[in-house]
């Protein structure tokens, strides 16, 4: 027989990545392609995982809940009743006007500004002080006999309690009253109406609506008292305001008397116009007259220049037109007669003489005209002179009369500028005086509290509501801490997710409420069972792990102890066997042993002799079959088909014994005779016999026990499997419950798809079943 290791199956090339991004990604893991779910899937599968989550945590989730309603009863009953009274009031946005014409009030209701100085000054201090004065809070009961609690009044103990503060110490009293006040007033608005609902809650009824009317009233007198203070001022600021203007009109008025006195201005208004009239008569003669006498002066000058004919005056003259005429007349007949006559003659001498006269009467009346021209000349060059020294003394005056007119009327201005000031501010304390004397006010009480008929709180009710609000916040909180910090597989896709390796089966949890049998028991006599049922899909997934089928060698283990493990072997062992198969289950668990417990067969003999060498080196048994080691350590079971070599007495050295070269050949025998080798393995975690195992088999199979073997430790101990370069084929879920999977279709799988498909009840897959009392259970 040829001996040899059969090849590690795990390629040593691939990587395993550990990036801390997520889980390590180990060799064999393929990606699952995008599944194309929208984002109304992610919704509905958030929603599946809250009710999951609510469904899982039920008890606890009650239980937070239960303790929080108890708690809400208890605070009621522990809480003191508190009666309630309203008064109404009605803010107006500004106060009416009595004066001006009649009435005018404002109804704007927008500025928020001003109802929220309102509603502070309803809540302020100062107008608790006016209350609890009003009302005498410190020398009344108000502070002395607070209402008892329900629980007090229940249990009897409805004595007065003691005042809040010393009797005699009054300011301190009534401090504490005003602190009362101001913590059981309200102020709401009524809509957006100048509507203010003024409520005050306390333990007296009585004192309730007293407190209430008073607040509203002292509210009212506060607005009244705070616009008279207002008022007030403003009548002594206007009366220190009209007796400086009083006085600066009088000093303004005796200045212009004594500018005037001095400057002698009777009327400067009036002779200003006059003294201007005159000014412009004058300046309009003047112009006239320069006119008149350059025309007068151009005539002069032509007369001088020549004879005077041709003047106008000469040309329009009657009488030279008469004499010329004559002349004329004069010479013709001169003319005509001397043609007969002698000049000498007499007659002719006569008209020569006429004619002399004539002439001389016409230069004569020549020269008067030029005369008259000269001398009208001369006299409106006089009379040119005469108006512009009237002009410049009608200038001189104007502007004297100006001069000194300029500061009159300056002066002038100042006064009617302070009997204007003074005249209007008098006129505003008159109106002022008139709307103080008349006491109007925006605020006016509405309706008045009534007598409260019953408790406002505490509301059972609400208490109740928040209770149970804060209750289910707690119980949400409790969850997400549970949830955040359980970190263990519920699962088969937390198995992938966390592992990035294949799930292979899912086994529920099982637990025999009657205790008679065990998990292995179920799957051997009862082949309809959902154990049984999980058992065989495991199988199937097994023969589906690899290429070539179901491994030839098959090492199961675990991360950590008490996971189901050896049960599992056993079970996959007899679910292989009954599909005709030789099987050959080996208990390599050389620390703590248990398959020789499951069949009752003994543990004398076994794989730590042959590790050790002890068959080899004894003398064959007469009564035995054969003499080969191998064949002389392997039992056969009560099982068809399945062969267990078991454990053997426990070596003080395992990993050494492991770590010979008999495992090897052992296997390869093995695997010669029968068609599948299981081993069952010790834990990966601690011990170094696992990573031994694995180099002798073709696959590794893990167990992991749902919701309570933790994440990390599964990871380390797969990381520990691919550095050993195991051929790691899938993992198990095993002792899986229902209620630990958020999802709604494992709840409805393994509940209703067990008990309804083969006529099982499902109550027999209950949670924290121990695999010890299953192993110690006989098979049937």
């Amino acid at each position: 027989m040829n001996l040899h290791l059969p090849s590690v199956k795990a390629d040593a090339s691939v990587p395993i990545r550990s990036d801390g991004a997520g889980p390590p990604v180990f060799p064999g893991y393929t990606e699952l392609p995008f599944d194309g779910r929208e984002s109304g899937d992610d919704f509905r599968s958030q929603i599946l995982l809250y009710l999951g989550l609510a469904r899982k945590h039920k008890v606890l989730i009650s239980a937070i809940v239960a303790v929080f309603m108890i708690g809400g009863v208890v605070a009621t009953m522990l809480m003191p009743k508190a009666y309630s009274a309203s008064t109404t009031i009605k803010i107006d946005r500004s106060v009416p006007k009595v004066f001006k014409g009649g009435a005018d009030q404002e109804t704007s209701y927008g500025d928020v500004g001003f109802y929220q100085t309102q509603y502070e000054l309803i809540r302020s201090r100062a107008l608790a002080e006016r209350v609890a004065t009003a009302l005498d809070l410190g020398q009344s009961d108000f502070l002395g006999h607070p209402q008892p609690s329900l629980l007090k009044r229940l249990l009897g103990l409805n004595s007065s309690v003691s005042p809040v503060s010393d009797a005699n110490d009054v300011k301190m009293r009534q401090a504490a009253a005003v602190g009362a006040v101001m913590g059981g007033l309200a102020v709401k608005p009524v809509g957006e109406s100048s509507i203010v609902s003024i409520r005050y809650s306390g333990g007296d009824p009585s004192w309730a609506q007293r407190i209430s009317i008073a607040v509203a009233e002292q509210y009212e007198k506060l607005t009244l008292d705070m616009r008279d203070a207002a008022t007030t001022h403003a009548r002594n600021f206007l009366q220190e305001r009209l007796d400086e203007l009083r006085l600066k009109l009088e000093d303004s008025e005796k200045q212009l008397i004594e500018y005037a006195r001095k400057e002698g201005i009777v009327d400067a208004d009036n002779k200003q116009p006059q003294v201007l009239a005159e000014l412009q008569t004058v300046q309009t003669a003047y112009s006239n007259a320069v006119t008149s006498r350059l025309q007068l002066e151009e005539t002069a000058r032509q007369a001088q220049a020549d004879d005077g004919n041709s003047l106008p005056q000469v040309m329009g003259d009657g009488l030279i037109a008469s004499e010329r005429t004559k002349l004329a007349e004069l010479r013709a007949a001169y003319q005509d007669k001397l043609a007969t006559l002698k000049p000498a003659f007499p007659e002719m001498l006569a008209l020569r003489a006429q004619i002399s006269a004539t002439e001389s009467d016409i230069h004569g009346q020549i020269a008067r005209i030029k005369d008259s021209i000269n001398q009208q000349y001369h006299a409106a060059l006089a009379n040119e002179k005469a108006l512009s020294d009237k002009l410049n003394e009608l200038k001189a005056d104007a502007l004297d009369l100006r001069s000194r007119s300029v500061n009159y009327t300056i002066l002038m201005r100042e006064v009617d500028t302070n009997r204007s000031l003074y005249d209007g501010v008098l006129q505003q304390f008159r109106e002022l005086g008139v709307a103080s004397d008349a006491e109007l006010n925006n605020v006016s009480i509405l309706d008045r509290a009534e007598l409260p008929g019953a408790p406002t709180s505490p509301s059972l009710r609400i208490n109740l509501m928040v209770a149970l609000c804060l209750g289910l916040a707690a119980a949400a909180a409790a969850v997400w801490v549970i949830e955040v910090l359980d970190d263990t597989f519920k699962t088969a896709e937390d198995l992938e997710e966390g592992l990035r390796i294949p799930a292979l089966g899912v086994l529920p949890l099982f637990r025999d409420p009657g205790k008679e049998k065990t998990a292995i028991a179920e799957v051997l006599d009862e082949p309809s069972s959902p154990l049984a049922e999980s058992y065989r899909s495991l199988r199937t997934a097994i023969q589906f792990s690899t290429s070539d089928g179901a491994p030839r060698s098959l090492l199961i283990t675990s991360a950590r102890p008490s996971e189901g493990k050896s049960t599992v072997a056993f079970a996959v062992a007899a679910n292989f066997a009954q599909l005709g198969m030789r099987v050959l289950l080996i208990d390599a668990d050389l620390r703590n042993p248990s398959q020789h417990r499951v069949v009752n067969l003994e543990n004398d003999v076994g794989l730590s002799n042959y590790l050790s060498g002890a068959l080899s080196d004894s003398r064959p048994d007469p009564d035995a079959a054969s003499a080969d080691p191998v064949a002389r350590m392997v039992k056969q079971t009560a099982i068809p088909n399945v062969a267990m070599i078991v454990s053997g007495p426990l070596p003080p050295n395992p990993a050494e014994l492991l770590a010979g070269p008999r495992l090897g050949v052992l296997v390869t025998e093995a695997a010669e005779f029968f068609d599948i080798v299981i081993i069952d393995a010790p834990p990966i975690m601690g011990l170094a016999d696992v990573p031994i195992l694995t180099a002798v088999v073709d696959a590794t199979m893990l167990v992991v026990e749902g919701a309570k073997t933790r994440r990390r430790i599964v990871q380390d101990g797969l990381k520990r499997l691919h550095f050993a370069r195991a051929h790691v084929v899938g993992a198990v879920l095993n002792k899986f419950h229902a209620k630990h999977a958020l999802q709604y279709g494992y709840g409805y799988g393994y509940g209703y798809g067990y008990g309804y498909g083969y006529g099982q009840g499902a109550e027999k897959y209950v949670y924290r079943q121990t695999e010890k009392a299953a192993l110690n259970k006989p098979a049937a």
